[in-house]
C-alpha cells in the first residue's frame, strides 16, 4: 500500500469519525428537555379523586403513567380515564372517558381544570335500564368540574335507536345530557336510526 494511499484512506476513517460526533452531539441537542422543566413527579397506576363540599366524589382522573413538568405545571397521562361520578338528584349514570394519551393542564384564577385527551377518544354513559351513548373522536378537552367537553374534530355518538356524526366538532354538557353539533365544509351533522327504530316508527 503506498503513502498516498495510507494518506486517503486515514482521511476518510478520521472525516467519517468527525461526522459520527457531529450527529450525535446533534442528538443530544435534540433529546436533552429544556432547562428547568425536567419532570419533577412520576407516578404509576395513579388516581387522584376530587370531592366537593359535602364529601361526595365529583370526578376522578386516573392514569397508568403521570409525569408532572414544574415549569409548565402540566401532567402529561398515559390511559387516561376520567370518571364523572353521577349525581344522585338527577339519577343519571355516570361517564367513562378514556383515551391512548392525554395531559392535565393547570388550573388558575380564571380557567378551571382541564384535561386534554387524544387518541382513540371514548367516552360512555351507560344507564341500568339498557340506554346508552357512546362518543368516539380523534380529540377532547373535558373540564370535569362542570361536566363539559368539547372537540373540534369528527365526533360520533351512538346511542340505542341511532348514529349521529358532525365533521365539525361537538360541545357537550354531559350531566344534562345535552349536546350542540357543528358541520364542517365536507361533512355536516347527520343522523342515522336503526333499522329496528324505523320499524317501531311504522307502527
Amino acid at each position: 500500500m503506498t503513502n498516498r494511499t495510507l494518506i486517503l484512506v486515514a482521511t476518510i476513517l478520521v472525516v467519517g469519525i468527525a461526522t459520527n460526533w457531529v450527529i450525535g452531539i446533534a442528538e443530544d441537542d435534540v433529546s436533552t428537555p429544556e432547562p428547568g422543566n425536567e419532570p419533577d413527579i412520576y407516578l404509576i397506576d395513579a388516581t387522584i379523586t376530587q370531592f366537593g363540599d359535602s364529601g361526595t366524589r365529583e370526578h376522578s382522573l386516573s392514569a397508568t403513567r403521570m409525569t408532572h413538568f414544574p415549569l409548565t405545571d402540566v401532567t402529561t397521562l398515559k390511559v387516561p380515564h376520567i370518571y364523572l361520578f353521577s349525581d344522585e338528584k338527577s339519577g343519571n349514570a355516570p361517564w367513562d372517558i378514556i383515551a391512548s394519551d392525554g395531559r392535565l393542564l393547570p388550573r388558575s384564577i380564571l380557567n378551571d381544570e382541564v384535561v386534554e385527551l387524544w387518541d382513540q377518544v371514548l367516552a360512555i354513559q351507560e344507564e341500568t335500564d339498557g340506554d346508552f351513548i357512546h362518543i368516539q373522536t380523534d380529540n377532547l378537552m373535558v373540564f370535569p368540574d362542570r361536566d363539559f367537553a368539547e372537540t373540534d374534530t369528527y365526533v360520533s355518538i351512538d346511542n340505542q335507536t341511532s348514529r349521529t356524526t358532525a365533521g365539525g366538532g361537538m360541545k357537550a354538557w354531559l350531566a344534562e345530557g345535552r349536546f350542540q353539533l357543528s358541520s364542517s365544509r365536507t361533512h355536516r351533522v347527520v343522523t342515522v336510526i336503526s333499522p329496528g327504530q324505523l320499524r317501531e316508527l311504522d307502527r
